[in-house]
């Protein structure tokens, strides 16, 4: 009877819900559209702004040397001479300044080392990039008058590189996929399961509680555990639904624009049916703690305008593990992480991608999660019983 109870009244919740174009917008719209569009735009930003950079690159000489006609090979470089060099570097219009001293020559046929100044604008994208260049040219330069000078010393280049080291990566394809995708997908993740059920939320309590419909619910011959259970389950769904729309569309993104990282392809090897088992486990059970926290928010909201004022602070205890986690490698992520809500779930998303769960991690994640849904639905059913929460006075 009670299952049948809770289903009726999760039929209706998500029918509702459905019909609702700002909820649906809200779940669907923004991960499948907005998301994979903001990834185009970024890739084509770039993409412009490395094209341009490599196309034309103004260059200021003072002083003049032999370098001078090795930086003037550098694809795409125009030398040129304005009357204030620094106000131009600073106003876009140059990329570097580089400045030889008179000695310059001299120093280096004397066998000396010399020095020379390159000026470049570090918050200048194009300017970093004639820096690097500039830099390479310098290298290049050098290596041609070291090898000179070996040569009349009587000299193999060799002499001065006794040692040649071989480097070898160990990574695999999978490993490198998931390194690349566990710094991403927890974020998106965790913050689409705590937002895609925001709407929901507070529509099904400060919503129907400012509607008056939530009253006549509560009048019904149910019991208000059947109410929550059902309104909890409806939360879930919609911040599930959401989350499973964001991984759509960043895999949408990933197949349109392969990855291709230190040779190797872009490979979902890392998955095992125990790293998905644990994946789908956290995903289900944070999905279950962001509802209880959401409806808890919601029953305290007197109207639907202050429980969305309550949410806003949702996204950022979403946001707040996801970002200090992200530059992790979860053999460097603190033990203590895996009993701090959220946070562990972050972990373990991690630990998923890079293709190997540690047992006590998983364990100890997984059950300190389930603590927690377990005791933010008991705050949820305690403060739906009391008739003042869920009645508009």
């Amino acid at each position: 009877m009670g299952r049948h109870i809770i289903w009726t009244v999760l039929r209706k919740e998500l029918l509702d819900l459905f019909r609702d174009r700002k909820t649906l917008l809200g779940t669907f719209l923004v991960p499948l559209v907005i998301i994979p569009f903001v990834f185009f735009l970024l890739g084509m930003s770039y993409s412009n702004v490395e094209k341009e950079a490599r196309a034309y690159v103004p260059i200021a000489i003072q002083g003049a040397s032999g370098l001078v006609a090795a930086l003037e090979k550098i694809p795409g470089a125009r030398i040129v001479q304005p009357k204030q060099p620094e106000q131009s570097l600073q106003a876009g219009e140059l990329r570097a300044i580089v400045t030889i001293p008179p000695s310059f020559d001299g120093r280096i046929r004397a066998g000396g080392t010399a020095e020379l100044t390159v000026a470049y604008d570090s918050t200048n994208q194009k300017s970093l990039y004639a820096k690097e260049v500039i830099e390479q040219t310098v290298k290049a330069y050098s290596q041609e008058i070291v090898a000179e000078r070996l040569r009349h010393a009587g000299l193999s280049e060799k002499a001065i590189e006794p040692i040649v080291p071989t480097f070898q990566n160990v990574a695999t394809e999978e490993r490198l996929s998931g390194g690349m995708l566990a710094g991403i997908i927890p974020l998106m993740l965790v913050v689409s399961l705590a937002s895609g059920g925001v709407a929901a939320a507070n529509d099904l309590v400060a919503g129907e509680k400012e509607r008056g419909t939530l009253e006549s619910l509560m009048t019904a011959p149910i019991a208000a555990n059947h109410i929550l259970t059902a309104k909890l389950l409806a939360v879930m769904v919609m911040s599930t639904m959401s989350a499973m729309a964001s991984l759509v569309s960043l895999s949408l993104v990933l197949s349109i624009g392969p990855l291709d990282m230190d040779g190797a392809g872009f490979s979902l090897g890392f998955f095992s049916p125990a790293t998905l088992s644990v994946l789908i486990l956290t995903i289900l059970l944070l999905s279950a703690l962001f509802a209880g926290l959401e409806l808890v928010l919601s029953t305290i909201a007197k109207s639907f305008k202050e429980g969305q004022t309550y949410m806003s602070g949702i996204i950022f205890v979403a946001m707040v593990p996801s970002y200090m986690l992200m530059p992790l490698n979860p053999v460097d992520i603190p033990r203590y992480y895996y009993v701090l809500p959220v946070f562990n779930g972050v972990a373990l998303c991690k630990e998923v991608f890079y293709g190997k769960v540690d047992p006590l991690h998983g364990l100890i994640g997984l059950g300190t999660t389930l603590l927690y849904v377990a005791a933010i639905i008991a705050l949820t059913a305690r403060l739906f019983r009391r008739e003042g929460a869920v009645i508009k006075n």
